[in-house]
């Protein structure tokens, strides 16, 4: 009776050793692209199914801007981040996260910037943007800053030729060109058909005045540190989703189409932009 009263003991003290071992949480950072309930709300889905498939708690967290998450990101408090590519370009250098895998809405699974201004503004080309107003998302935004500046400096319109406005994030660049706040704004095709817009304006007052060259879409980064085959498990788990229907559900929850494969060297086209004479 001794001997099994110290053998379950023994085993109760091993139990939990190894269940933390493989049970530990992982935080998945998601940077705040739009309003962070949202994007809590929109990501918890795909942190279940991350849950489920790893047999380990996934959770969710963002912030309140692109410098307070990206402080985290330094810290390395996030196992998983979701973040734009100049932002990855910092947390590889900085923290040395590693990409994994990128979304897609096409083929190329890449992105641009676009110029939207009203309609009834007659603006014809980025010429005549001269002297107003340009909304964009944040400073430290690729799509909606950078990319953006890129297509304004591409048709020889400097910084100091418009005003700039940061808006926080590239749904309310968009809510300021429409309530005539700016008179442009520079964001990414996806900010047009974020529900958050669609119920609060009429996208058809708005249109397109220019786009940016394309770059590859936002990528999906784990930490430098992280077990290579628990990498590949989470990068095995991303672009599965799109092969069956529990997945395609969750990838609609992003409104995206499918993850893809990704690695650091397909960022490395960022870095001309980064490098830019307005950078």
């Amino acid at each position: 009776m001794a001997w099994l009263l110290v053998a379950a003991v023994a085993l109760c003290a091993a139990a939990p050793a190894h269940a933390a071992g493989q049970g530990k949480e992982l935080v998945f950072g998601v940077f705040p692209r739009w309003n962070a309930p949202f994007t809590v709300r929109d990501f918890t889905p795909l942190a279940h199914e991350l849950s489920r498939e790893l047999g380990r708690p996934v959770r969710v967290e963002t912030d309140k801007d692109f410098d307070s998450f990206m402080r985290r990101v330094y810290a390395g408090e996030f196992d998983i981040v979701h973040l734009n590519q100049l932002q990855y370009l910092q947390a590889h250098r900085v923290a040395h996260y590693r990409a994994i895998a990128k979304i897609c809405n096409d083929s190329a699974c890449t992105i641009r910037a676009i110029i939207v201004v009203r309609r009834d503004a007659h603006f014809k080309t980025i010429a005549d943007l001269r002297g107003k107003t340009i909304a964009f998302g944040d400073p430290g935004a690729m799509v909606s800053y950078v990319l953006a500046k890129s297509v304004l400096a591409k048709s020889r319109l400097r910084p100091g030729e418009y005003k700039t406005i940061f808006t926080k994030n590239p749904p309310n660049a968009l809510l300021a060109v429409y309530n005539g706040e700016a008179d442009a704004a520079g964001v990414g095709p996806a900010a047009l058909q974020q529900p958050e817009i669609l119920r609060r304006i009429d996208v058809h007052q708005l249109m397109i005045l220019a786009e940016s060259r394309p770059i590859p879409h936002l990528p999906v980064a784990v930490r430098g540190d992280m077990d290579r085959g628990l990498a590949l498990r989470i990068q095995r788990i991303l672009t599965g989703l799109a092969n069956h229907a529990d997945g395609r559900k969750i990838l609609a929850d992003i409104g995206i189409e499918r993850f893809e494969t990704a690695n650091d060297r397909q960022y490395r086209v960022v870095k001309e932009l980064m490098e830019g004479p307005d950078r």
